[in-house]
């Protein structure tokens, strides 16, 4: 079997790989449960996208910044223009991001239209880069919210956001494919944190109340979720970029497909509480503000 066979990105490719083995349906169970948690993950982050773009860039545009503080305490001041600044770049270059990296990702684009890929990845690694400086600007200017913990666990993750878009950066200029694939893996795993930020904290307050979360970020969940929401995303992004397909066996594969479909159960869940109660009716405001 050569190794082209193995990383062919279709149906027929995982089949092949498979019927070496003898694990065809769990094979292609598995894949189509990847899919399926791609298709959700990426509609959930482009609504997400979506209202962090209409919300935040709407009421800038139609002068109502103070409106910014409704999401999180604190995040605009008039009289601070540098970091509100920077924290106004960190969510719309964040809104980019999750919007492009999941077409970043998809085998066939790659291919077919390298071009695109390309010039698709440019403005990624540099709306990565923006958000990445523009939070570490936030925090270093006026501190978070939630105090020492907070800015040093959302420092480290605006730190590894910039050293991701730089390595992935570097390794495409010198054509070592292997490395820039990891390293752009990296980045993504870490780029839809904010994006799962909300989420868990969401299924965390619907399965137990808001158990753990403080005033002003300062409870014990809130400090567990101030590295929990990016280092996980990192450990399975390794694990994913040094997997071999032909290395999961069948007992394996079944789990992991079953992981997957209760992990898009959940997302289409959070998505839609989250849509109706919150995302939703500020991203129709914040049109609105814009509009006046």
């Amino acid at each position: 079997m050569t190794r082209s066979t193995i990383l062919i990105p279709r149906a027929a490719g995982i089949d092949r790989v498979h019927a070496a083995s003898g694990n065809v349906l769990p094979g292609i169970a598995l894949r189509w449960s990847g899919l399926m948690l791609v298709a959700v993950s990426w509609i959930s982050g482009a609504i997400f996208a979506a209202y962090i773009i209409a919300f935040f860039g709407g009421a800038a545009l139609g002068g109502a910044g103070e409106r910014w503080n409704e999401s999180l305490p604190d995040l605009y001041d008039g009289r601070a223009l540098a970091t509100t600044a920077a924290i106004g770049a960190h969510f719309i270059a964040g809104g980019v991001l999750l919007l492009l990296g999941p077409i970043q990702l998809i085998g066939s684009v790659r291919q077919t239209i390298p071009a695109l890929h390309r010039w698709l990845g440019r403005v990624y690694l540099v709306s990565a880069g923006l958000a990445g400086l523009g939070g570490l600007g936030f925090i270093v200017g006026r501190g978070t919210i939630g105090g020492t913990l907070m800015d040093v666990g959302f420092g480290i993750y605006g730190a590894l956001m910039v050293l991701c878009a730089v390595m992935a950066y570097a390794h495409a200029r010198a054509r070592n494919i292997r490395e820039h694939r990891g390293w752009a893996i990296r980045l993504f795993a870490l780029t839809v944190g904010s994006w799962l930020y909300r989420m868990e904290y969401g299924a965390w307050f619907l399965l137990t109340g808001g158990a753990g979360i403080g005033d002003s970020f300062t409870g014990w969940f809130d400090a567990i979720m101030m590295f929990f929401f990016y280092i996980p995303n990192l450990i399975v992004a390794e694990l994913f970029i040094r997997s071999r397909p032909q290395d999961r066996g069948t007992a394996a594969g079944l789990g992991t497909t079953a992981v997957l479909l209760l992990a898009s159960t959940f997302i289409v869940f959070a998505t839609w509480t989250f849509t109706m109660r919150n995302w939703g009716p500020r991203m129709i405001s914040g049109i609105a503000e814009a509009s006046r």
